[in-house]
């Protein structure tokens, strides 16, 4: 059954989801095609997925934590910004008033108006078409978010600079003073990265 949750949360980092389908199959999506090898792992592990996935209860949003606001907030970035319900309704919770443990205020404010731009844009739906996950534009480290710039994902690094193209490896990045920079995408490390929405606010 490991490998089966080990397999589940694979699929999950790269942003995507597996859920049971008609007739003992699995219903597999995600923002971009899946490595091969990971398709032979779920594969392998679909009859241990399938009891996973039918043990597990629905996830609900806590009555008393999602409200109107939090819907309207969702809405505009999915509808406007054609952005993938599951990241509109995270990005909806991202309170500006209260950054996560090592976070100055400033910084978490900007690096939610930089997630909110990069939506509206499409530039993350360009990301995902290139093979981007959203650990490489949303992850940061999972007990020093700030303090860690090397776990750290495209998005927390703009401080209100402009994406003005992305590549397969990298970004192209042009600063206020119209300076070109450029970041390169390295592998992550799921498990010690975590999605912003992840981190304990």
């Amino acid at each position: 059954m490991s490998a089966a949750v080990d397999t589940l949360a694979a699929v999950r980092a790269l942003g995507g989801d597996v859920k049971p389908g008609s007739l003992g199959r699995l219903k597999v999506s995600a923002p971009a095609p899946l490595p091969h090898e990971l398709i032979q792992q779920l594969r392998a592990a679909k009859p241990d997925l399938l009891t996973l996935l039918a043990s597990s209860k629905p996830q609900t949003r806590p009555a008393d934590t999602w409200t109107d606001i939090h819907e309207e907030r969702a809405a505009i970035v999915e509808y406007d910004g054609g952005t993938p319900r599951e990241w509109a309704e995270a990005l909806a919770r991202l309170d500006p008033a209260h950054p996560p443990s090592d976070v100055p205020l400033e910084r978490w404010v900007q690096f939610i108006n930089d997630c909110g731009r990069c939506l509206d844009e499409g530039r993350a739906d360009r990301a995902a078409a290139l093979g981007w996950g959203p650990l490489d534009l949303f992850g940061c480290d999972r007990e020093r978010p700030w303090a860690r710039i090397d776990h750290q994902g495209l998005l927390w690094l703009l401080n209100g600079d402009k994406i003005v193209e992305l590549y397969r490896d990298k970004a192209l990045i042009e600063t206020a003073t119209s300076a070109r920079q450029t970041y390169r995408r390295r592998p992550v490390e799921v498990g010690r990265v975590v999605l912003a929405w992840e981190l304990d606010q």
